[in-house]
């Protein structure tokens, strides 16, 4: 009822709730369902406002884009020098739903990336181990030098340190993230920055 005519052009007709009922009915049938159908011209009728332009201005967004230039840089310290990326997207990895390490074709133990410039001062190679240590947690994650890493950023993939059979590999993530840094609107950690610092182990 709220778009007539983007119903009506995808072949729903009538008056009232009758194009609603001839949708539902032929969704029942279980075919592929056009529910709307719309051209080019027809997305400006989507628009609020009467001249059809957006409205981009939001008072609220413009402030806060203000007040970054007063923000620091970097939220590292001393204490806590790297970035981590807690959560990175990999080609064997999904979300926490997915337990069973087998699974993963590569990657097994959700390694620990890290610079070899980095790696170097630590005295660690690939395959080794590091404390991974923020204000939230630690743990102790498997290491991967690669340079696909910038100096003073590591990452943690998502989706394990989740219980198994066979074990519990990898680290969780949300295991070492901070609600100290946070969006300021939604209060969304920042999962891409955690300030941590990392530990020889043994």
């Amino acid at each position: 009822m709220g778009n007539p005519d983007s119903v009506a052009r995808a072949g729903f007709t009538g008056d009232g709730f009758t194009p609603g009922d001839q949708l539902f009915d032929r969704i029942l049938t279980g075919e592929a369902v056009t529910f709307t159908v719309d051209d080019y011209e027809n997305a400006w009728d989507y628009t609020c406002r009467p001249d059809h332009r957006f409205t981009l201005e939001v008072p609220e967004l413009l402030e806060r884009m203000r007040a970054l230039a007063s923000e620091p840089s970097s939220w590292t310290t001393s204490d806590y020098p790297f970035v981590l990326s807690a959560g990175e997207r990999r080609a064997f990895t999904a979300n926490t739903i997915i337990r069973d390490p087998s699974w993963r074709r590569r990657d097994a133990h959700g390694a620990l990336r890290i610079s070899p410039e980095d790696a170097g001062e630590l005295g660690v190679e690939t395959g080794g181990s590091l404390r991974v240590v923020t204000e939230k947690g630690a743990a102790v994650a498997v290491v991967e030098v690669t340079d696909q890493m910038q100096q003073g950023h590591i990452s943690l993939p998502n989706g394990l340190g989740v219980e198994h059979a066979d074990g519990t590999p990898g680290v969780a993530p949300n295991e070492l993230t901070s609600l100290h840094h946070r969006d300021w609107l939604a209060g969304t950690p920042w999962h891409k920055y955690v300030p941590a610092r990392l530990e020889r182990v043994g």
